[in-house]
């Protein structure tokens, strides 16, 4: 196996520290579980994607409800 060196900010750094599954885990490992993760994720539909930016829209222009408004429209409150 071959080896490199990279620069990471000290953000990113604290963020893979973050993802460790265990302190002892590697930052290599990290990385690689993360991405096996992303390329076993499923491909979205025209569908679903249309629906991710009608929502990222909504969310942009407000049309949002706060946690006490959904409770208090489903009766939890």
């Amino acid at each position: 196996m071959s080896t490199s060196t990279i620069q990471l900010p000290e953000s990113t750094i604290h963020a893979l520290d973050n993802l460790k599954a265990l302190p002892e885990e590697s930052y290599a490992e990290v990385i690689e579980r993360l991405i096996t993760l992303c390329s076993e994720e499923e491909e979205l539909t025209p569908e679903a994607w249309a629906r991710v930016q009608k929502a990222e829209e909504e969310y942009k222009t407000g049309k949002t409800y706060s946690l006490e408004e959904i409770k208090r429209r489903l009766g939890d409150e």
